[in-house]
């Protein structure tokens, strides 16, 4: 009494296929790119180019967000009564008073700084009066600014090694020359 195996067909007869297959197709247009984050285009300093950094800028205070709230920590009376701590906030994006590549790679530099909305905000309460804190704000601003204003340098690979390098490696080979020279027999 031997059972005759059963068909594949026969198996699976009740059941219905969650899934059915369906073979990769490539999309038809080739040039599109997908998964690409996209990036700013980024701008390098070159010698051909007139891009000045300027020494100090100037912060049209009109189109920023300067509040003054209570300072925390140490300080007696006086912080629990004055509001000192100084705090300003701007869209970074939209702040025209700024060149696009600067705002760029302030987003880049000090993105920690950047909330979700795009603002940037900076405290201060180092000082006892708010005029001190408004003050040392705007400076922290100008900073940030002329910190990311200028270009950075286009980096170019050295390819094989340098004129240095070259000398210091004939110097070394000289020298082993030298000491090897000794270890041979000498001559009477």
């Amino acid at each position: 009494m031997a059972k005759e195996p059963l068909d594949e067909d026969d198996a699976f007869k009740g059941l219905d296929p969650t899934w059915t297959y369906k073979p990769y197709e490539p999309s038809q247009n080739p040039n599109v790119k997908r998964n690409k984050r996209v990036v700013a285009r980024r701008y390098y300093s070159t010698k051909g180019e007139k891009w000045v950094v300027p020494n100090k800028i100037t912060i049209p205070e009109s189109k920023l967000e300067i509040t003054f709230t209570r300072s925390s920590g140490a300080g007696g009376q006086n912080v629990n009564k004055v509001n000192t701590q100084a705090v300003v906030r701007f869209h970074v994006m939209s702040a025209d008073w700024i060149p696009q590549e600067v705002r760029g790679r302030i987003c880049q530099t000090v993105g920690n700084r950047i909330n979700k909305e795009g603002y940037i905000t900076i405290a201060c309460q180092e000082h006892r009066t708010q005029i001190q804190n408004r003050k040392t704000v705007m400076d922290k601003i100008q900073d940030i600014v002329l910190q990311n204003y200028p270009r950075p340098k286009e980096r170019k690979m050295r390819k094989g090694i340098s004129k240095k390098g070259k000398a210091i490696n004939k110097e070394q080979k000289r020298l082993q020359s030298r000491v090897k020279d000794n270890r041979k027999k000498v001559d009477f």
